[in-house]
């Protein structure tokens, strides 16, 4: 088969090493370190690069290409999508140009790419100091949403309702940015949260899934929960179809999956982020268990240059979900327990703890403080929604 290289696989990317080994190819890994969230899987080759040095990693994959030849090389998470392009560029291989990144990596440029194709979206200011972004609180409030431009994981996302909150949350969200100098403050959005899968090849958009997301308590915007496919009147399902295609054509997206957020307000959808990677938490394996979607080998093929065969029309009613255990307020615990009537539920198809009893548990504000997960399937939305809600409730932390 084929060799590809993934660079630094974490969340879903780590699921992409173990199914490209699964489909009989070759995988190298590259990564910065080892250890917790960055275990390489069943990779036949890990090498340790400094991955946040473009130069090195470019004359490494030239010289690994020399001895063997490379066939694909993948972003393995988000921060990387840019370091593939332009590995993928210098050895001739099929990828996202080098210069189409931007508006897929960095939030501010994708507000300015799907303005410039005149498409609804939140009204936004870009804002580099306290002063400017008192000023868009001004403009925008008295409700207003701030995020680093180049982060993921929810890092730092606040809504803001004062112009205190306004600059703190500027002055935090500009901490924890990559190293762009810039912050995004937003017009918050009301409405129902939803993400789009799916993915492009050959200029054409493929949407596999819309999939609902159930979100934890505001001012923070994780992401504790995500139902495939969403419960959605055909409607309003085709109108969300619609728009993404059109950002997606926005951004220039030619190739890859891609994950685009959103939230259908009474203006219509309109667009949070959208990025050129594989969808986080456990989403891949959720379109797989209610469409019948490989949305990892999917990528894999389309990276290798290789056609995708039409997707298959999804399973009727069929909904998979997952759902993240939060608890605010807790320090750390000892045990973790679950009800053996839901820990025996056929439906109930994974329940794992993220961080081990002992750990030190950060505040819900991100990602990161999500203690573990329950994920399931069932033959309706109805279904599946209700064994995910007792779950949490059966799952119990000390």
């Amino acid at each position: 088969m084929s060799t590809v290289v993934i660079i630094e696989p974490r969340s879903s990317g780590r699921e992409l090493v173990t199914r490209a080994h699964e489909l009989g190819h070759t995988v190298i890994v590259l990564s910065s370190a080892t250890g917790p969230g960055q275990d390489p899987g069943k990779a036949d080759r890990v090498i340790t690069a400094d991955t946040f040095d473009q130069g090195a990693v470019l004359d490494l994959i030239r010289a690994l290409h020399a001895e063997t030849p490379i066939d694909a090389v993948l972003p393995g998470f988000e921060h990387f999508v840019s370091l593939a392009a332009h590995a993928a560029a210098a050895l001739g291989l099929p990828g996202i140009p080098p210069e189409g990144v931007a508006p897929l990596r960095h939030k501010h440029r994708m507000r300015r790419a799907v303005d410039a194709a005149g498409l609804d979206q939140p009204r936004y200011r870009t804002v580099s100091g306290s002063r400017s972004a008192a000023a868009a609180y001004a403009e925008l409030g008295p409700v207003c949403v701030v995020k680093p431009v180049d982060q993921s994981g929810s890092l730092d996302v606040r809504r803001v309702s004062t112009e205190r909150e306004a600059v703190g949350a500027f002055r935090r969200a500009l901490r924890s940015g990559r190293g762009a100098g810039l912050v995004l403050v937003e017009e918050y959005v009301q409405g129902p949260e939803y993400s789009v899968e799916g993915y492009v090849e050959d200029g054409r958009v493929h949407v596999l899934a819309i999939t609902e997301k159930i979100l934890g308590q505001e001012p923070h915007f994780v992401e504790v929960g995500h139902i495939v496919p969403a419960q959605l009147e055909a409607r309003t399902a085709a109108r969300i179809r619609s728009y993404v295609v059109r950002v997606l054509e926005a951004v220039a997206l030619g190739i890859g999956p891609f994950h685009a957020e959103l939230r259908m307000s009474a203006r219509g959808p309109l667009l949070m982020e959208v990025a050129a990677r594989l969808p986080g938490d456990r989403i891949p394996e959720l379109l797989r268990l209610a469409c019948g979607h490989d949305l990892y080998e999917i990528m894999l093929r389309c990276y290798l240059g290789l056609p995708n065969p039409a997707p298959a029309t999804p399973r009727s009613g069929t909904r998979a979900g997952i759902r993240y255990f939060l608890r605010p307020g807790l320090d750390t615990y000892r045990e973790f327990r679950v009800d053996p009537v839901i820990e025996s539920d056929p439906r109930v198809r994974e329940i794992t703890v993220l961080l081990p009893p002992g750990s030190a548990l950060s505040e819900p504000g991100s990602s990161s403080g999500r203690l573990g997960y329950v994920l399931a399937a069932g033959a309706s939305y109805r279904e599946t929604a209700g064994v995910l809600r007792r779950a949490e409730r059966a799952v119990t932390f000390s």
